[in-house]
């Protein structure tokens, strides 16, 4: 039982340590603490397959507000419905995933632009939505302005208020009024305009008041359409139930802006709001 002597011990160790593994990262090292474990490599990421476009049901007739649902997924989803829908043959409603892109989804520049060439295109392709003026819906344009410019202006504001009822696409009813006040003699300014749109009698709801000046009778009209534009344009925004229309740039025909730039839901939603009766505290 004597130990055993150093060559001997020093045989023993060597054949121990032959046959016990060497540990990873310390090949000189028998008895270190081997490497913690190996974290799995992160797994590729798979892109999820988009969801499918849908359609809706064409056996059912559209409302104005179709596919406003699907504004949450963006402008470029809606713009994918309407090309699938240009595809199907059906052009109205094409029509109103466009206008969704205008008024419901919060569209870039670009997409904007997109939109509003899509509707002009589409928009003399389909019929009008409201082919029963009896069933418009009313308002006024009304107009105030020196004796001298009203007379000049009485048959274009006319004229101004079928335009709107087209671009409307026959939902609204519109009615022109011309107030004609003093002139101011000694003014040397441009007279000015002011104008605004209101439901139908008296204490009747009604937009905030714009105003321009006649600085030429060539440029009336166009003066008169821009501000209408943005009479009707600016005033769905004010509840913040949608988006106001797209701005109108200095290359815009005012008419054209009035057509494809205000969706027919616009339209729809200010003659509603014109004929909400009237606040009893106003």
């Amino acid at each position: 039982m004597a130990p055993p002597s150093k060559s001997k011990e020093a045989e023993i160790r060597a054949r121990v340590e032959s046959s016990v593994p060497q540990a990873a990262g310390h090949p000189d090292n028998a008895v270190a603490v081997p490497a913690g474990p190996v974290e799995p490599a992160t797994p590729p990421v798979v892109d999820e397959p988009k969801p499918p476009i849908v359609l809706g049901d064409f056996s059912v007739p559209p409302t104005l507000r179709e596919y406003a649902e699907f504004a949450p997924k963006g402008a470029a989803h809606l713009m994918e419905l309407a090309a699938l829908l240009v595809t199907e043959g059906e052009s109205q409603r094409a029509l109103l995933a466009w206008e969704r892109v205008l008024d419901t989804s919060k569209a870039d520049e670009g997409q904007t632009s997109a939109a509003i060439a899509a509707i002009k295109h589409l928009r003399p392709t389909v019929p009008i939505w409201n082919p029963d003026r009896a069933k418009a819906m009313a308002i006024t344009l009304h107009a105030s302005t020196g004796k001298k410019n009203a007379k000049t202006l009485t048959p274009i504001i006319e004229e101004t208020a079928r335009e709107m009822e087209r671009a409307s696409a026959g939902i609204l009813k519109v009615t022109a009024t011309v107030t004609a006040g003093r002139d101011n003699l000694g003014a040397k300014a441009p007279a000015p305009v002011a104008l605004w749109l209101a439901g139908p009698g008296k204490g009747a709801v009604s937009t905030p008041v714009r105003s321009f000046t006649v600085g030429s009778q060539k440029t009336l009209r166009d003066d008169l359409q821009k501000t209408v534009f943005l009479l009707v344009g600016g005033y769905p925004a004010r509840d913040g139930s949608q988006p106001a229309s797209a701005a109108m740039t200095a290359a815009d025909k005012p008419l054209d802006a009035l057509t494809y730039q205000i969706t027919r839901l616009q339209w729809q939603e200010l003659g509603t709001a014109l004929n909400r009766p009237p606040k009893k505290d106003d």
